[in-house]
C-alpha cells in the first residue's frame, strides 16, 4: 500500500473545487444515498450512470466546504480515491487533476504514480 502525501482537504482552501461536478455512483451507492438522504439528490444520466446532483455549482452533499456524507458507508468510491486512485480501475487516477488546485501549486504530487 502506497503512503500518499497529505492534501489540505478539511477544510479545503480551494473552495472544494473537486466537488464542482458531482460524481459517478455505483448502483449500490446510489441506492444507499437515495434511502439515507433522498432520491432527489441523485440522478441517472442518459447513458445509465448514477450521479450526485449539483446545486450552486457544487455537489449537493457539500455544505460549508465540507462533505456531509464523508464519514458514511456510502461515501462514493470516486471521492474516496480522488485524486490518487481511479474507482473504476483501481489504478492511478489519470484524468484532469487540475480540478484540485493543490496539484497546480505542488506539481511534485502528480509524480507519485510514475515508475
Amino acid at each position: 500500500m502506497h503512503a500518499y502525501p497529505s492534501l489540505p482537504c478539511f477544510p479545503c482552501p480551494h473552495r472544494s473545487s473537486c466537488c464542482a461536478y458531482g460524481v459517478t455512483l455505483s448502483d449500490e451507492e446510489a441506492a444507499a444515498i437515495a434511502e439515507a438522504h433522498s432520491p432527489d439528490l441523485i440522478y441517472r444520466t442518459r447513458w445509465g450512470e448514477w450521479r450526485t446532483r449539483i446545486r450552486g455549482g457544487r455537489c449537493v452533499f457539500l455544505r460549508e466546504n465540507v462533505c456531509t456524507i464523508h464519514a458514511e458507508a456510502h461515501y462514493p468510491a470516486v471521492c474516496r480515491g480522488f485524486p490518487w486512485t481511479d474507482a473504476e480501475t483501481g489504478g492511478p487516477y489519470e484524468y484532469d487533476r487540475t480540478i484540485c488546485p493543490e496539484f497546480v501549486t505542488r506539481p511534485e504530487l502528480v509524480q507519485i504514480h510514475k515508475a
